[in-house]
């Protein structure tokens, strides 16, 4: 076992000290070589000095000499740098790091006797910083930075030869080595030779002695706590009263040195005593009983010399070892003590920030140590919550308690020190004000809990900002963030809890005003925007969260009251989007005020939150617009983005506002025309041409208000027309899919006499026609690479459905008039129908010829004879297989008069010289 514990040493010495020692070897390496390098070039600089005065002495004429009654010219000595070798690497960084200027050797420069030399200016010393100087700001750095500065080997030598101690100790308890007695009276025999060893070498070796005082304290903290807690061998009034005399000693010995290091080991060595040398017993009293003396001891160096990092190591031991007994050891039976050792802890860790702030002024202010102002009281309110949670209303009591304490000490602080105690007497005043809050969610619910620490989190934020403390910042913000993570848990608890109308209103206006307060100071810190930002982001999301919840809960509450109201109250979603449409506006008024443009910019969730409502709603009852009065909602809506576009539209970039206009356009022409559509779809049976006819009519009639829009130069179109045209590029290919669809309909209208070319199904199709060329032209010059494309189609496409729409035009005039059923193989079989239709398109490649003739447009005379052709073919395919007969007969006759006019007046197309003279 010997060896295993010897190798178990030696394993932990690889393991830990070696890396750290040669880590340590790198940095005061790379340092001497620094250090040797600023000398070297102070030595050059020194020398270029020397010989330019040497030049200027040569320069000087020798003065003749005086009678010997004369008094001799005094020489002014020169201090030079030796020429001896520099100080070796490690003995010159130990000299550096404990503020020992190097050696300069003085030498007499070999001048004339008679000559008046002037010293140079002496070379001004390095500012080096003393040993025990106060050390940064975060506590593990100063820490790490303590460790690391000085003497580390020595540091960490005492730290090992401490835990070495512990083991041996319990390696000799295991194997009852030595008497109980001895083993006690030699621990404390050696912490008393190392702690006098130490004092002897204070002057001679400072640093050195310290850290064998340090040492010798922590060792006697142990051999007086294992004396009284293991073995019983001193009283307890005895054992507290050496306890005592270590901490005055330890005390006395850090004050008259003005020694940090001393402090931070003695107090280290003894927060850490009980922990090596715990049996399990779960002795809570004697535990924070002994902490709460060392805690004495460090509020007694503090009145003399207060050292940050000495509060923060008790506050941390003290607070954690308790959080980490109770969270394993805490029975109800435990609250009385364990109250008073909290209430003790709470109120000596107050008196070290006062006298920290008391202590370390700053131009008449008391600073303010934010970890020991902050830290106790919400780790204290979190234990005390444990202790008195299995009470009704015990925490909630107890957070009063505590914002009475914190409100008395804000009150005595500013009668005390009105002046310079006002920063700190405001963190005080946030605290008490914040657990009085706090009281009232401990005694209700988890919605009030979030609403308590959004307001606290914007007080504590608020506090560190002006105070330019940015950990006090970052906690008001995490607390911020934790308050909207309890709403969200109550939320999921309980999602229809009527106080959330009460608490995301809270949370909101919390959330926004800590996202102002970061913008507002602008913290030196990089990370200040983006804190800002997020703030900015969980407000608006918290305030939509209740802009979608509110109308739920008036919906219960109606429901509540009377069932039969629910038929006439409006869907929850519209209530939502009206409150979101009046939202955009407070927030752009308050953004301009504030000059803040993130929250300007929220301005432009109107869109989407009018899209989804509207998603909605066409999901749910296939047509937005059924509310009749209600509409006047949608109409707000459109107005407040329409205005909001015209306003702040050119502050966007182009692709942005080009987005929203389209997007806009679109939901307007999906809002009314679902309503359109829908209605028109619910007209009775034999009303299909008014169905057509309102459909084709509201597609078209939006092309002629684009159309007269842009001609007006009224804006928006006017100024973004290449954006309402493209955009109109759906209702282009729903005029086309009606125009294909509506022309096999019959013309047959219930109760309406059929009149050819003078019905719904016509004047609707022959408008859509006229608003589909219309909105091909216009598109065409703006769709960039798709204009030789669109142009080439365009007449193509207006044609060809213009000749679909014509034949079935004179299908149906046909139907009508011989009264004949609209079925397929009734209309084909008809040789009325096939008669005319030949006899008409042979009249139409006719006009095609005769009109390329006169004009010398090839194309038109090519199209004609195309026609031409169909009817020839249809001639001999179609009525010759129908059988004989006077219509057969008038049809061959007919084309061939017509074929005998094309043969007199165009018989060939064109000739190309022609069509070129044309187009030029």
């Amino acid at each position: 076992m010997d060896s295993l514990f010897l190798i178990g040493l030696l394993i932990l010495f690889a393991l830990i000290a070696s890396p750290i020692m040669a880590i340590i070897a790198l940095n005061r390496s790379r340092e001497a070589r620094d250090a040797t390098q600023r000398l070297k070039q102070q030595v050059e600089a020194l020398q270029k000095q020397l010989a330019a005065k040497e030049r200027e002495w040569s320069e000087i004429p020798v003065a003749p000499r005086q009678p010997e009654s004369a008094a001799p010219v005094p020489v002014n000595q020169t201090a030079v740098v030796s020429d001896e070798p520099v100080t070796a690497p490690a003995e010159m960084a130990h000299n550096v790091d404990l503020i020992a200027e190097p050696v300069i050797a003085q030498q007499q420069p070999a001048v004339p006797a008679d000559t008046t030399i002037s010293a140079p200016a002496p070379t001004p010393k390095a500012n080096v910083r003393p040993p025990e100087a106060e050390p940064v700001a975060n506590p593990l750095a100063g820490v790490v930075s303590w460790f690391f500065k000085g003497n580390p080997v020595a540091k960490l030598g005492i730290l090992l030869l401490f835990f070495g101690i512990g083991y041996l100790l319990k390696y000799s308890i295991e194997r009852d080595m030595f008497p109980i007695e001895l083993r006690l009276a030699g621990a404390a025999l050696s912490s008393i030779v190392l702690l006098g060893l130490g004092w002897r070498l204070r002057n001679k070796q400072p640093l050195y002695g310290l850290i064998l005082q340090g040492g010798a304290v922590g060792a006697l903290y142990i051999t007086v706590f294992a004396a009284f807690k293991l073995y019983f061998l001193l009283p307890h009034l005895f054992a507290f009263a050496l306890m005592v005399v270590i901490c005055a000693a330890s005390v006395g010995l850090a004050v008259m040195q003005r020694a940090l290091s001393l402090a931070v080991l003695a107090s280290i060595g003894g927060y850490l005593a009980p922990v090596m040398l715990s049996t399990g017993s779960g002795d809570h009293v004697g535990l924070f009983s002994y902490y709460l003396l060392i805690s004495v001891g460090i509020l007694a160096i503090s009145v003399w010399q207060s050292w940050r990092v000495l509060n923060l190591i008790g506050f941390a031991f003290t607070f954690g070892i308790a959080t980490l007994w109770g969270a394993n050891n805490y029975q109800p039976e435990y609250y009385l003590s364990c109250q008073l050792f909290l209430i003790a802890n709470l109120v000596l860790f107050s008196l070290l920030a006062q006298l920290f702030s008391v202590k370390n002024r700053i131009k008449q202010h008391m600073a303010i140590d934010g970890s020991l102002l902050f830290g106790p009281p919400l780790i204290g309110f979190g234990m005390q919550y444990i202790i008195t949670e299995h009470w009704p209303f015990g925490p909630a009591f107890s957070a009063l308690g505590f914002g009475v304490i914190y409100l008395i000490i804000t009150w005595g602080t500013l009668r005390r020190f009105p002046e310079q105690g006002r920063r700190i007497a405001i963190g005080y005043l946030a605290l008490g004000a914040s657990f009085v809050t706090l009281a009232i969610p401990l005694a209700m619910s988890a919605q009030w809990t979030a609403l308590a620490w959004s307001l606290e989190g914007l007080g504590i934020l608020w506090f560190g900002l002006l105070q330019g403390q940015r950990r006090i910042s970052w906690s008001g913000t995490g607390l911020l963030a934790l308050a909207l993570a309890a709403q969200v848990t109550a939320y999921l608890d309980y999602s229809w809890d009527p106080s959330i109308a009460l608490v995301l209103p809270v949370l909101f206006l919390s959330l926004i005003a800590g996202g102002a307060l970061w913008r507002h100071y602008r913290s030196e810190n990089a990370l200040w925007p983006q804190f800002s930002f997020g703030l900015l982001i969980a407000g608006i999301v918290v305030w939509l969260w209740w802009l979608i919840s509110a109308p739920t809960f008036l919906y219960q509450l109606v429901y509540s009251i009377d069932p039969v109201l629910m038929s006439y109250v409006m869907d929850t979603e519209l209530i939502s989007l009206l409150g979101l449409s009046i939202s955009v506006w407070i927030w752009r008024k308050v953004g301009l005020r504030l000059a803040w443009p993130e929250l300007k910019n929220m301005v432009w969730l109107l869109w989407p939150g009018a899209l989804i409502t509207l998603f909605i709603q066409l999901s749910i009852h296939s047509h937005p617009l059924y509310y009749g009065a209600w509409n006047l909602i949608w109409l707000a809506v459109v107005a407040s983005a329409g205005l909001l576009l015209k306003r702040d539209g050119q502050n966007l970039k182009p692709t942005q506002a080009n987005g929203l206009h389209l997007s806009l356009f679109w939901m307007v022409l999906l809002l009314v025309g679902s309503e359109i559509f829908w209605r028109a779809n619910q007209l009775a049976w034999g009303m299909n041409e008014w169905r057509f006819y309102l459909q084709i009519v509201s597609s078209s009639i939006v092309i002629l208000g684009l159309w007269i829009a842009e001609r007006r130069t009224c804006w928006p179109v006017a100024a973004h027309p290449r954006v309402y045209w493209l955009a109109s590029l759906p209702l282009v290919f729903i005029i086309i899919g009606l125009l294909a669809y509506g022309n096999l309909l019959d013309g047959q209208i219930v109760n309406w006499t059929y009149v050819p070319l003078v019905n719904p199904l016509e004047e609707g199709a022959i408008f859509g026609l006229l608003m589909l060329f219309v909105s091909l032209r216009r598109i065409a010059p703006l769709s960039g690479q798709m204009q030789p494309l669109i142009t080439l189609w365009t007449p193509w496409v207006v044609w060809g459905l213009a000749g679909w729409w014509l034949n079935g035009s004179l299908l149906r005039a046909l139907a009508h008039y011989a009264d004949l059923p609209w079925w397929f193989d009734t209309l084909w079989a008809s040789r009325l129908i096939q008669t005319t239709f030949a006899i008409v398109w042979a009249l139409v490649a006719l006009i095609c010829m005769v009109y390329s003739a006169r004009t010398g447009r090839r194309i038109a005379w090519f199209a004609g004879a195309g026609v031409l052709g169909i009817v020839i073919a249809k001639l001999f395919l179609v009525d010759s297989a129908n059988g004989g007969g006077l219509a057969r007969a008038v049809a061959f006759l007919g084309v061939a008069v017509l074929l005998l006019i094309v043969g007199y007046f165009s018989p060939l197309p064109p000739r190309q010289r022609i069509d070129k003279e044309s187009k030029a």
